[in-house]
């Protein structure tokens, strides 16, 4: 007999299958155990407490509707008072979403406004940098006029490392 096999047959004796599943994890079905062999290696698991465990489990289920319920109840119940509350404040809702809404063009105009003298910025620092390279540029070159070759391999090595 294989696994699914002995499953059917307890669950046709009234096991529930994760129940069978648990009690025939302690057989080997590598060696083909007949019916004898599992119904003695579940028995421990049958009567008395499979029993109780079915009632524990039928308990568990009662309370997870109850708590169902509950919750159903008490969202129909907020859902109610939530309603309730937009019909006596739309006015004062739809001031405080104006004062948001001032409040965020403000912000945003601020931020363009920033936003803006910070390209300024970055252009004339651009600017700036670019006329440091240029006059580094001509120093340089007018250095490695120079007939000290020593201090050519250095100017150009350190040149090099300013362009890149």
């Amino acid at each position: 007999m294989n696994r699914l096999e002995a499953i059917e047959l307890l669950k046709s004796e009234g096991w529930t299958k994760a129940d069978a599943i648990r009690a025939l994890e302690v057989i080997d079905f590598k060696t083909n155990p007949d019916e004898l062999t599992i119904r003695r290696a579940v028995s421990s698991f049958a009567g008395s407490e499979l029993i109780k465990r079915q009632r524990l489990q039928a308990a568990q289920k009662a309370m997870v509707t109850k708590k169902t319920k509950e919750i159903e109840q008490k969202d129909k119940e907020y859902t109610a008072k939530i309603a309730q509350y937009e019909k006596q404040q739309p006015e004062a809702k739809h001031n405080i979403l104006e004062e948001q809404i001032q409040n965020l063009m403000t912000q945003n105009q601020e931020l363009i406004e920033v936003n803006n003298q910070l390209k300024k910025d970055n252009k004339n620092l651009k600017n700036l940098v670019d006329a440091i390279k240029l006059r580094l540029a001509i120093d340089v070159k007018n250095l490695l006029r120079h007939k000290d070759s020593e201090i050519r391999i250095a100017l150009v090595k350190w040149f090099k490392g300013i362009e890149g």
